[in-house]
C-alpha cells in the first residue's frame, strides 16, 4: 500500500475538513441554542398561559414539523443541492427563534399562540438528514462513521455549554435573550455554509422513488433504530431530573457535575465506535449499545436489583454514563449505515427517513415517560429493558451493505 493510500485513509483532505468544519459549527451553534432554552422553556411558556398542555404543545411543536419535513426536505437536497436547502433550514430556523422571542411584545392571549407559531417555524429548519447527506456525498465510505462523529463532538459540548449557561444568561438577560442569541448564531452557520460548501448542479439522475426506500429491510430497521435513539433519550431525560432534584434534591445550576464526567467519558467511547465501525464492526458494535441501555434503565429507575444503593447518586451516574455511551456510539453509526445502504440518489430522502424516525421516537416517548411517572419503577424498567432487547436483536438480524460509494474530493 502506497504512502499517499495510508494518509489518505489515517486523515481528510482540505476540503473535507473545511467541510465537516462548515457542517459541525451548523450542528453545534443549532444545537447550542436548542440547549439553552431547553432547562427554562416550561417557565418561560407558563408567563404567557395557565395551561399546560399549550406549554407542553409549543415545546413538542418544534420536533414535530422536523419530523414532518425531514424528508421533504432531504429528497428536497437529492433534486437541488445540499447547499441551497441547509442555508434555507437555517434560516428558518433563526427566523423562527426569533419569533419565539416576541411574545411579550403581543396581548396576553395571543402570546402563547406566538410562541407556538415560533416553535413551528423553528423545526421548520429541518436540516439534520441533509448535514448527514453532505457527509455522506464528500467522506468515503469507510470513513463515514468517524467522519459523522465529529458532526457529534459539538452536539455534546453544546448540550454541556447549554444545560450550564442557560438559566444563568436568563436570570442576568431574561429568557427572551436566548431567543436572539439563537437566532444570530443560525445566521452565523449560513455564513460559513455559504462560504465553505460549493454550490452544486442540479442531480440528473432523479431520485428514488420512495417505495423503493421503504421496500429496503435494512433501512428500515436503521429508522428503527433512530426511533429507538430519540426515545430512550426522551424517557432518559424525562425522568433525570425528577431523580436527581426529586429524590437527591440536586439544583439544576449543579447537573454539571453529574453530566460533564458522564459526557467526557463518552466522547472517548464514540471515537472507539465510529472507528470500529469504520472496520466493518458497525451492526455488532451497535448490538452492543444497545445492549448497554438495558443495565443502564436498571440502575436509574431500579438500582436495588443489582445490589445498588438507590439513597445514593452513584447509580445515577453509573445509568447515565452507560446510557451516554450507548447513545452517542449510535449516533454516527447508524447513519453511516443508511448512508452506505441507500443509492448515491437518496442519500438525502434515505436519511430524511431515518431522521423523521427519531423525531416520531421523541414524540412518543416524551408523553409516554409522562404517563408511566404516575406508577411504580418496574414498568418504567420492563418497557426500556424489552425496547433495548429490540434494538439488539434488529441489529443481529440485519445484513451487512454489501454496496460502496465514492465521494468527491
Amino acid at each position: 500500500m502506497s504512502k499517499t493510500t495510508i494518509r489518505q485513509r489515517i486523515s481528510f483532505t482540505s476540503l473535507q475538513k473545511k467541510v465537516l468544519f462548515a457542517l459541525a459549527s451548523m450542528v453545534g451553534l443549532r444545537m447550542l441554542g436548542l440547549f439553552l432554552v431547553l432547562p427554562v422553556f416550561t417557565l418561560y411558556g407558563l408567563r404567557f398561559t395557565n395551561s399546560k398542555f399549550l406549554v407542553g404543545f409549543a415545546f413538542g411543536a418544534y420536533a414535530l414539523t422536523m419530523a414532518i419535513l425531514q424528508i421533504p426536505l432531504g429528497r428536497l437536497s437529492d433534486r437541488i443541492g445540499r447547499r441551497k436547502v441547509l442555508i434555507l433550514g437555517m434560516t428558518l430556523f433563526s427566523v423562527g427563534s426569533f419569533l419565539c422571542a416576541l411574545p411579550p411584545l403581543f396581548p396576553h392571549s395571543w402570546q402563547i399562540w406566538e410562541l407556538i407559531l415560533g416553535r413551528l417555524v423553528q423545526g421548520g429548519g429541518a436540516i439534520i438528514s441533509v448535514a448527514f447527506a453532505t457527509v455522506a456525498d464528500y467522506i468515503e465510505p469507510e470513513r463515514r462513521s468517524t467522519a459523522m462523529a465529529m458532526l457529534g463532538i459539538p452536539i455534546g459540548v453544546s448540550f454541556a455549554v447549554g444545560i450550564i449557561g442557560g438559566p444563568i444568561l436568563a436570570g442576568w438577560f431574561g429568557t427572551p435573550s436566548l431567543f436572539w442569541m439563537t437566532g444570530v448564531l443560525g445566521l452565523g452557520t449560513d455564513f460559513l455554509l455559504a462560504r465553505y460548501l460549493k454550490e452544486e448542479n442540479p442531480k440528473r439522475e432523479a431520485p428514488a422513488p420512495m417505495s423503493q426506500i421503504f421496500a429496503q429491510p435494512p433501512l428500515i430497521a436503521y429508522a428503527a433504530g433512530g426511533f429507538l435513539i430519540n426515545f430512550f433519550m426522551s424517557i432518559f431525560f424525562f425522568n433525570f431530573p425528577l431523580i436527581v432534584t426529586g429524590q437527591h434534591h440536586l439544583k439544576l445550576t449543579h447537573y454539571y457535575m453529574l453530566l460533564l464526567p458522564m459526557m467526557v467519558v463518552s466522547g472517548f467511547t464514540m471515537f472507539g465506535f465510529s472507528q470500529g465501525a469504520d472496520k466493518e464492526m458497525a451492526r455488532p458494535l451497535a448490538a452492543f449499545a444497545y445492549l448497554l441501555f438495558i443495565p443502564s434503565f436498571i440502575m436509574l429507575f431500579e438500582p436495588s436489583w443489582l445490589g445498588l444503593n438507590p439513597l445514593r447518586l452513584l447509580p445515577v451516574f453509573l445509568a447515565g454514563t452507560l446510557f451516554y455511551i450507548g447513545f452517542t456510539g449510535l449516533e454516527p453509526i447508524l447513519p453511516s449505515l443508511v448512508s452506505k445502504t441507500a443509492g448515491t440518489a437518496s442519500y438525502g430522502t434515505a436519511l430524511g427517513f431515518y431522521n423523521t424516525a427519531q423525531f416520531v421516537g421523541s414524540a412518543v416517548g416524551g408523553p409516554l415517560a409522562g404517563f408511566l411517572a404516575n406508577y411504580s419503577a418496574q414498568p418504567k424498567v420492563w418497557v426500556t429493558v424489552v425496547a433495548a432487547a429490540i434494538g439488539v436483536l434488529m441489529m443481529a438480524a440485519t445484513k451487512a451493505p454489501a454496496r460502496t460509494e465514492p465521494a468527491h474530493q
